[in-house]
């Protein structure tokens, strides 16, 4: 509700969500992603969530509601099994794979994990494109971080594109897992960059 009211928040998606379990995935560029991604699927929900753990009072809400610590190295170790243990409940999982947020000037190194969690359990993985007008995101003080945080105001937009699914690189994983993961990663890179610019050049935003 509260992003309804106070936001113009667009959604776009080149088809209908599959059954049954998947991975989404997206780029990063601000604190506020979290909050909006999170209202773009009704189904369990798992998000793998590095700084937001480090905070006193979040840090219970999300070990209660199930999300994937990813803040201490132990934690970032553990991030495989626990999607995949999700996964294998029939529930959703969402990972940023730049791990950090992007400047929005281009995307940041995709890391290993969400290839690796699909090479582990493949299920179809869902790209998305996120993206807001640079005059509508802002760097400011969080008090319950105690840090500086990058958030959005009135303008979002996500494109999501279609399912995904990698057999080559599941029969390539057999005896390469690492050119495996990469080839998943740049195949990833690709196409979120492509439903970003797609908002950019042929979407409507404000």
């Amino acid at each position: 509700m509260i992003l309804n009211f106070n936001y113009d928040f667009c959604v776009w998606k080149e088809e209908d969500f599959p059954p049954g379990p998947k991975i989404f995935c997206s780029n990063h560029f601000s604190s506020s992603d979290v909050h909006f991604v999170t209202t773009l699927s009704k189904e369990p929900l798992h998000m793998v969530i590095g700084p937001a753990f480090s905070i006193k009072f979040i840090k219970n809400f999300l070990h209660w509601s199930e999300q994937i610590p990813a803040l201490t190295r132990d934690d970032k170790n553990n991030v495989v099994k626990n999607a995949v243990k999700y996964l294998k409940e029939g529930d959703n999982v969402y990972i940023f794979p730049e791990g950090r947020l992007n400047t929005q000037e281009e995307l940041d190194i995709f890391r290993a994990g969400i290839a690796r969690i699909y090479l582990e359990y493949p299920v179809p993985i869902i790209p998305i494109g996120l993206i807001a007008p640079k005059r509508r995101v802002r760097d400011k003080h969080s008090q319950a971080a105690r840090r500086k945080v990058t958030v959005v105001n009135k303008n979002y937009y996500a494109n999501i594109g279609k399912a995904l699914l990698f057999k080559e690189e599941e029969e390539i994983a057999k005896n390469d897992p690492k050119l495996a993961e990469k080839l998943i990663l740049d195949k990833l890179r690709v196409k979120i960059s492509f439903l970003i610019n797609d908002v950019k050049t042929n979407k409507f935003w404000s």
